[in-house]
């Protein structure tokens, strides 16, 4: 069996699963074939760390919207003063990526089962919330 590790304190307990994305994938990649260094945890977030995960989440969620929205605009000005060309729109195109990738600096990643909802009604130290 796979040990489980919440990804807020680090320690090893039972909690809530995270979802694998793209981002994670990237690491445990980059771990498992650059620094040959992967450990292969589940990840979760344990019934003590959560409400600052919820709130690192919050954080996250609302820098990757500013950065990104705050990429598109100054992309489309860029276009607007520099001209419909390739190497502006290029360029463009370029610093958006940037932005978003700005924003995984905070990246926290999402949970499997989709109880933010129901934790809140319960509480967080609730057993039903957590399951």
């Amino acid at each position: 069996m796979v040990e489980k590790r919440c990804i807020v304190c680090g320690i090893k307990k039972d909690g809530l699963p995270v979802r694998e994305d793209n981002v994670i994938r990237a690491i445990r990649w980059f771990k498992r074939n650059v620094t040959k260094n992967e450990k292969g945890y589940n990840l979760v977030v344990c019934r003590d760390c959560y409400k600052k995960y919820e709130k690192s989440k919050h954080i996250y969620d609302r820098r990757r919207i500013l950065y990104t929205s705050l990429g598109v605009i100054v992309a489309v000005l860029w276009i607007i003063v520099g001209g419909i060309r390739i190497d502006t729109v290029i360029t463009a195109i370029v610093f958006i990526g940037i932005m978003y990738l700005l924003s995984l600096i905070s990246y926290t990643p999402s949970l499997i089962l989709d109880v933010n909802h129901k934790v809140r009604k319960r509480g967080a130290s609730s057993r039903e919330g957590m399951r």
